[in-house]
Parts: C-alpha cells; sequence; structure tokens
C-alpha cells in the first residue's frame, strides 16, 4: 500500500529568481560608462573599466583579431563557453558610446565586453586550433 505522502499531490516546483550574474549589464553609471581607448596586440581598442576590471569590446577584437581566424562570431561565442569565459553585457549607454566611436556597426544594439586576460586566452585559442 502506498504511503500517504505518495497519494497527495505534489507541489508545483517553484524557480527562484535568476540571480544578476558577472554577465549581467554593468548599471548605467558615469564610472561605467567613461571609455578609454587602450592598445591591444599593436590596435587601439574601446575599453570600460568595471568594477576595477578593464574590458576591451569584443565584437571590435573579433573585428580586428578573429575574423580572419575562425568562421564568424558565433564560433567565438562557442570557444567562450568552451573555454568558460563569460563576458559581461554592455548596458544601453555603453552601447551608444561604442556605436559612436565606430567600434560596433550602427544598426549593433548589444555588445558584450571582456577582460584582456580572457582575450588572450581566446586568441591563442583561435591561432592554435587546427
Amino acid at each position: 500500500m502506498a504511503s500517504p505522502a505518495a497519494l497527495m499531490p505534489s507541489a508545483p516546483l517553484v524557480q527562484p529568481p535568476p540571480i544578476q550574474t558577472s554577465n549581467s549589464p554593468p548599471p548605467n553609471t558615469p564610472q561605467n560608462n567613461e571609455v578609454k581607448m587602450v592598445e591591444v596586440r599593436g590596435a587601439k581598442l574601446a575599453s570600460f573599466t568595471v568594477k576595477d576590471n578593464e574590458l576591451i569590446c569584443l565584437p571590435q577584437a573579433f573585428d580586428l583579431f578573429l575574423k580572419h581566424l575562425v568562421g564568424g562570431l558565433h564560433t567565438v561565442y562557442t570557444k567562450l563557453k568552451r573555454l568558460q569565459i563569460t563576458p559581461v553585457v554592455c548596458n544601453v549607454e555603453q552601447v551608444r558610446i561604442l556605436r559612436g566611436l565606430g567600434a560596433i556597426q550602427p544598426g549593433v544594439n548589444r555588445c558584450k565586453l571582456i577582460s584582456r586576460r580572457d582575450f588572450e586566452t581566446l586568441y591563442n585559442d583561435c591561432t592554435n586550433a587546427r
């Protein structure tokens, strides 16, 4: 005979609210939206400092360094996932700034940022994957 607990209907699973991760856009503050041009591998890239981390514009880095090495930006995101690298999503103001600088195309309304160290890991993976 089944126990009384087994006969009771189970309660629906309640999912907790999502936790804000490092992949969430940084707050729209003047400190997070201050853009700098930094030199990476001999080229100038747009960067923002978020929580004391210098983050470069991933699509701009892709255009300058990776697009001739891999099939496309989707391949880069696949590699990032395999390498367990989580880029940071730009906030709305950062996207506007990057468009104004020409770092991303005028119609683009999303962008991701990556640390220099993570970019070097990605670059090495792209150049050594044969």
